[in-house]
């Protein structure tokens, strides 16, 4: 039974506004505004930059305290306008702050007023997140800012012309591809070649492994340079069917289902053999195809990996801390290969009571993991997690965000046959 604590000591959760930047950071051309503090957007910068080692571009609309008591509706107003005239975005992306939600900042009807006061401006689309700082965690943000991307783009298609959209269905074989944030820009990477595998071409929302990949840039931008094009937004309807990843894309992946009537399939977890089976199968019965040779023989290595090593793996002790989604998808494939689990806890509240471990999944801060981690061989945390395993004199296996005293963590791949391969010699690695 898990102690009860009136604070949170060692917190291993990250900002639901946090998790709205990185979703909009895998939009082409979109100018990313915090609606709050110069404070909040300096410090989500910080702890992305040094995650990704990339420049962030986001902006606020710099509340000040006066604007905190007498509301920030104009602010908003005004933040939106300047952004449009100076920066010329393609989209803007609005996630709202805990000031402004505490206050109650209406930002539909500040971004309506906006539009009557200029006309020259409706035809510039733009996103409002609902991310306060005080409920859930960078997931929820993250899961929040993709089903108002998905709402709004929805909305985009439906005023283009029917016969534009409907043509080709057949041949065309799009796949709309919805990643959740506990996959890296390696893992979209490796998702989208295992779908272009089967001949389909994803259009993959967000996409941040072609603008938080690493690549060079210039000079730095106040837009997001690569990811999903809003050109591919209008193919959507075209899409055979639409695969989402991690069970907070769920919702979004229904939206899509329903406003295009195209099968939708959710995928709780990517790593280990039954869950990539799971993906591989699907792949093969939407395209018609066999399953290519490269994916069979990345299974074999895996089971021969299986076999080799199965006397380390079986009833290797793990204590994993990490956001809902990541944790069942580690957990899952380590149980699968005979771990046991000592301890299972969740940065937020959602979700946890749909997933099945062998060990009940808690929420839980760092501290927490101090507490429960003693009989443990392995943690699976955050860099955060560094004091728990000092502490506790016990390997830590680094994962989820942020990760910034290990190089390379968003070029790290583990999912899929091979990455499944690479995360169990990441792990055995972390304990030898």
């Amino acid at each position: 039974m898990m102690k009860y604590r009136h604070y949170e000591g060692n917190p291993q959760k990250n900002s639901p506004a946090l998790g709205a930047t990185l979703a909009y950071l895998g939009i082409n051309g979109l100018l990313a505004l915090l609606h709050g503090s110069q404070g909040c957007s300096s410090f989500i910068r910080l702890q992305l930059n040094r995650h990704f080692k990339e420049s962030i571009p986001l902006n606020s609309t710099a509340l000040l305290e006066d604007s905190v008591i007498f509301g920030g509706w104009e602010h908003l107003k005004k933040g939106i306008a300047v952004a449009a005239d100076k920066y010329k975005p393609q989209i803007i992306g609005v996630m709202s702050s805990g000031l402004t939600e505490t206050y109650g900042d209406d930002m539909a009807s500040a971004l309506a007023s906006l539009y009557s006061e200029r006309p020259d401006l409706e035809d510039l689309p733009v996103v409002l997140a609902s991310t306060p700082d005080y409920i859930g965690s960078m997931q929820d943000g993250y899961q929040r800012t993709v089903e108002a991307l998905v709402d709004a783009l929805v909305g985009l298609n439906h005023h283009s012309p029917a016969s534009a959209l409907k043509t080709d269905i057949q041949e065309a074989p799009y796949l709309a591809l919805l990643p959740g944030c506990h996959l890296t820009p390696a893992d979209v990477d490796e998702l989208k070649e295992i779908v272009r595998d089967f001949g389909f071409r994803p259009i993959t929302l967000p996409d941040l492994s072609v603008s938080l990949d690493g690549h060079a840039e210039l000079e730095a931008a106040p837009v997001v340079q690569g990811g999903t094009l809003l050109e591919d937004f209008q193919l959507l309807p075209r899409s055979r069917a639409c695969l989402s990843f991690g069970l907070s894309m769920e919702k979004a992946g229904e939206t899509l289902k329903e406003a295009y009537h195209i099968p939708h399939y959710n995928f709780p977890s990517l790593s280990g053999l039954t869950a990539t089976d799971g993906l591989i199968l699907t792949l093969a019965k939407l395209s018609g195809k066999t399953i290519p040779e490269k994916q069979l023989r990345q299974r074999n290595r895996l089971l021969d990996t299986l076999a080799d090593y199965h006397d380390q793996l079986g009833k290797l002790r793990v204590a994993i801390a990490l956001e809902t989604d990541l944790l069942y998808s580690l957990g899952s494939s380590l149980v699968e290969v005979g771990a046991e689990l000592t301890v299972a806890l969740a940065a937020s509240q959602a979700g946890t009571d749909r997933l099945s471990l062998p060990v009940p999944m808690e929420v839980g801060d760092l501290e927490t993991l101090e507490e429960r981690a003693g009989q443990s061989k392995l943690i699976i945390a955050n860099s955060n997690g560094r004091q728990a395993a000092g502490q506790l004199k016990l390997p830590h296996l680094r994962a989820g965000l942020p990760v910034f005293d290990r190089a390379g963590y968003p070029q790290t791949c583990w999912i899929g046959y091979e990455g499944t391969q690479r995360f169990l010699f990441a792990t055995l690695n972390a304990v030898s």
